[in-house]
């Protein structure tokens, strides 16, 4: 599919159907604190109760059985599964949330996502605006309701805009209702939320100080929309435990999303490893070639190595440096064409340059890296660029080919992204491994190229990866963003440990108890991505736990499968079906009575 066809796509697909009805399952209100009713199931919605006026804090699931009139909503963050049956009930939000609740805004964000183009993006996103919402939800300004005080709280983390309310009334418990802040103590839901960007604990940061907030607030029960109450014996100790215990949690994984700080602070005195041009660290490609040894070129993202009989091979070109760097290059040291591009790992920045290359080069990539480039339009994935890249040679992990007078290895090394691979070689003596974007040097960055659910990526795959350079134990480490470096062997030992501890502190976050489960969008979707006419194609459930597990996934307004997986198992399943008018469709998953935390969606264009 060309580029213009998916931004053509994107133009058709702003004005969807309204997701309405997305949760059908049976509800039942009842009474959780005195003038307080929550609803069946998780997310769950609260109502406060007036005589037969009601007002709804969120609006997940319908209020048939309520009894009682609703005057209005209160809306804490923008996502879809909190609105589900927000419908056309008059509601007011907070002023942050106008990016993603707003008919401008969400068709902007849509526009942005085929393909995304980068990790800042937002998740959980309603495909259309609700008829009747107002933005004017400030922190700190109180409402007042049928006798009700209502203080609104900037609560930003599990989203941006996320808001926290305080409520009470004359001589009674104050009650927060806390959103998505936390679901009980030291546990988060759907914790990839608070990935802000691919490679920084930029969510997690607020994320923590939302807590501390929060704790510092003298609630006596608090009321998550995920789990269940927080000090309903009306134990303010219990309150403030459990939102300080979280808040430490947060924080502790946030500062091990830095290899570099573990390394440096909390292991300290971290090992000696030169940079092998270090002029070159987090440039990008802009800055002159630095000759790393007599046939090996670097500068920023792209590598360029020599043949004895002159052609050249080129490591993940980046248009547009590369366009007029590769050209002087050649020119400069006399050197011959390019003849084959390696793309280490599914980013656009490592291989857009390759398709302005005046040579066309084959291009040569692990079936892991060239799934996505190849077809970019049927994953969801940061990153991609929109125009498929044609890969004239596939290889599998551990499999080897030769180009002129080099022998490569090629592995699966999944890090930044699962779709990585590393390259075994010698050059000029020196024996090397191109690792992509997994491992800079400890002082550039944040000594990796991070990692987050949207991207695939997480501590497990690190570790995975750090292990298998340790067992290839190179001389040289060819990173990317100028971060060729000298293998150290201490430093890699150091980075299996660091994967291990932030592994087990992703895992402790979890509702689950396994990161890999719940830290993904991934775990329930629909491939390809965006199609064409109808729906044709796969349901995917990835389970990690190590339990079987049943769910019902359906489309709202279209059909519904029941699934079943095995433990620590994959299911795919043929799906097809026929909608009425384009759009783009939100898929939902629930088990029992509680909606995945995946962010699950298909585009039909």
């Amino acid at each position: 599919m060309k580029r213009i066809g998916l931004v053509a796509c994107a133009a058709i697909l702003i004005g969807l159907a309204w997701m309405a009805g997305a949760d059908d399952r049976p509800t039942g209100w009842t009474e959780v604190v005195s003038g307080v009713w929550v609803s069946t199931g998780t997310p769950c919605g609260y109502a406060l109760i007036s005589g037969k006026k009601a007002m709804l804090i969120d609006a997940p699931v319908s209020t048939v059985g309520l009894k009682a009139e609703v005057a209005g909503c209160l809306i804490t963050h923008h996502h879809a599964d909190t609105l589900a049956a927000l419908g056309s009930i008059p509601a007011r939000a907070p002023k942050a949330s106008a990016p993603w609740l707003t008919p401008d805004g969400i068709a902007a964000y849509w526009k942005a996502q085929f393909p995304l183009r980068n990790s800042r993006t937002a998740y959980l996103v309603m495909t259309k605006a609700p008829p009747k919402i107002a933005f004017d939800i400030e922190d700190g300004k109180a409402i007042t309701w049928e006798g009700w005080t209502i203080t609104p709280i900037a609560a930003p983390g599990h989203s941006p805009d996320h808001f926290a309310y305080m409520v009470q009334r004359e001589g009674g418990p104050r009650i927060l209702f806390a959103g998505d802040a936390l679901v009980a103590s030291g546990k988060l839901w759907s914790p990839y939320t608070t990935d802000w960007d691919h490679w920084t604990d930029v969510g997690l940061r607020p994320t923590e100080e939302t807590l501390r907030k929060l704790a510092g607030l003298k609630a006596d029960v608090v009321l998550p929309a995920h789990g269940s109450p927080i000090g309903r014996e009306l134990r303010p100790v219990d309150v403030k435990h459990a939102l300080e215990t979280t808040a430490d949690a947060v924080k502790e994984t946030g500062y091990l999303k830095s290899y570099e700080r573990y390394t440096r602070e909390r292991r300290k005195d971290p090992p000696r490893y030169a940079f092998l041009a270090r002029e070159q660290a987090g440039s990008n490609g802009s800055k002159p070639w630095s000759k790393i040894s007599p046939n090996l070129w670097l500068t920023g993202n792209t590598y360029v190595l020599a043949s004895k009989d002159g052609p050249v091979l080129v490591v993940d070109p980046w248009s547009p440096h590369s366009d007029k760097q590769i050209p002087k290059l050649l020119a400069d040291e006399k050197l011959g064409k390019p003849e084959v591009v390696l793309c280490s790992h599914a980013h656009f920045d490592h291989y857009d340059g390759a398709y302005v290359m005046a040579d066309k080069p084959q291009v040569w990539a692990l079936s892991q890296v060239a799934d996505p480039i190849e077809q970019p339009a049927r994953l969801r994935a940061p990153f991609l660029d929109a125009r498929p890249l044609k890969v004239a040679r596939r290889f599998e992990d551990g499999q080897t080919a030769t180009w002129r007078e080099y022998t490569f290895k090629f592995h699966f090394l999944p890090g930044q992204t699962l779709f990585t691979m590393g390259v075994e070689t010698t050059i000029d003596g020196k024996r090397c491994l191109f690792t992509a974007d997994n491992f800079f040097h400890h002082e550039l960055y944040s000594g990796t190229g991070g990692w987050m659910g949207l991207n695939r990526s997480g501590p497990g795959l690190y570790e995975r990866s750090a292990r298998k350079v340790l067992s290839i134990a190179p001389d040289w480490v060819l990173a990317e963003h100028g971060s060729a470096m000298e293998f150290n062997a201490e430093d890699f030992r150091r980075r299996v440990e660091w994967a291990q501890e932030a592994g087990k502190r992703a895992d402790a976050l979890c509702v689950s108890g396994d990161h890999r489960n719940d830290w993904s969008p991934h775990s329930v979707r629909i491939e390809p991505l965006v199609q064409t006419g109808k729906l044709d194609g796969e349901i995917v459930v990835e389970n990690a736990l190590p339990r079987a597990r049943k769910l019902r996934v359906w489309i709202p307004g279209g059909p519904s499968w029941n699934v079943e997986v095995g433990p620590n198992a994959t299911l795919r399943r043929k799906v097809e079906w026929k909608p009425e008018t384009p759009g783009i469709f939100r898929v939902w998953a629930v088990e029992g009575e509680t909606l995945t935390p995946g962010d699950a969606f298909v585009a039909i264009r």
